[in-house]
């Protein structure tokens, strides 16, 4: 008994099938077959008319149109009588699947993107070694301060200057003379000392000399009398009232600090790296 359409139809799906029946399509154009009625209805009838047991009449059988990349070897089964009409509803021999040349048309090769990918890799690698270089430089960076004018340090110079305290000193020349009156002899002791000794600070060599020519003048008060003359004239001389005076050192005024601005050095050789005068800093 011959294969039904339903039967022809579902084994176009299984090569094994398609292969022992004689249908030499692809997978992929034995699937188009199957979806298209039409196409399956005439590939049904090309295959009865293979069939010796049950072939149709010669005037019935319809040779499938050339499926688009099929093989070529397939047979083609001409018409007995080429005036005999067509039935109605058969399909024609111009049968064809519509548009199946292009969908089944070999899909166009991919564009292999190899070399963007090796140039896009290249780039990363770059970029990843300058990111690791700066983070490196900058890690590993030595900072100090560089001095570009070294300190200039203050200088002194000596200068005198009064420290406010006055010096007494005694001369020999004694102020009165023989046969002076006592009293008036004493008043040119006072007038002396008032002169040197009296309303100033006295140094302690000063002060020692003042203390005792007013001791003396106090003995000399003491031993005046009515009509007393100086007989002879004493140790005691005239005083003399100086200013002391000191030396200090007194600073120019001339310290000017160290100019500097802070460096750097990278890797060694980038920035400031040569150098020589330096305070690290870090």
């Amino acid at each position: 008994m011959a294969m039904s359409f339903e039967e022809f139809q579902g084994s176009l799906l299984n090569a094994d099938q398609r292969a022992a029946m004689g249908i030499h399509l692809t997978d992929a154009e034995a699937h188009a077959v199957y979806a298209e009625a039409a196409t399956a209805q005439a590939w049904y009838s090309y295959w009865l008319s293979t069939q010796p047991a049950s072939a149709p009449p010669a005037e019935y059988v319809i040779a499938p149109a050339p499926y688009p990349g099929a093989s070529v070897d397939q047979p083609t089964v001409p018409i007995s009588d080429p005036y005999a009409a067509q039935p109605t509803g058969l399909p024609t021999a111009t049968t064809s699947y519509p548009d199946f040349a292009s969908s089944m048309a070999p899909a166009p090769p991919k564009k292999k993107h190899t070399a963007l990918w090796v140039i896009l890799s290249i780039l990363l690698v770059l970029i990843l070694a300058v990111i690791g270089t700066v983070v490196f430089a900058f890690a590993t960076a030595r900072h100090w301060t560089a001095i570009d004018v070294p300190e200039h340090p203050e200088t002194f110079h000596t200068e005198e200057y009064d420290t406010g305290l006055y010096d007494v000193t005694m001369d020999e020349i004694n102020p009165c003379w023989v046969n002076q009156d006592w009293t008036d002899c004493t008043n040119l002791y006072v007038a002396s000392y008032n002169a040197a000794c009296s309303g100033v600070s006295l140094t302690d060599s000063g002060s020692a000399v003042c203390t005792d020519y007013a001791d003396m003048i106090e003995q000399m008060k003491a031993q005046d009398g009515e009509g007393y003359y100086v007989e002879t004239l004493g140790g005691y001389g005239g005083l003399h009232q100086t200013a002391e005076r000191a030396t200090r050192e007194v600073s120019n005024n001339d310290y000017t600090p160290a100019e500097t601005h802070e460096a750097v050095c990278y890797l060694g050789f980038i920035g400031e790296c040569g150098t020589s005068t330096r305070t690290t800093t870090g």
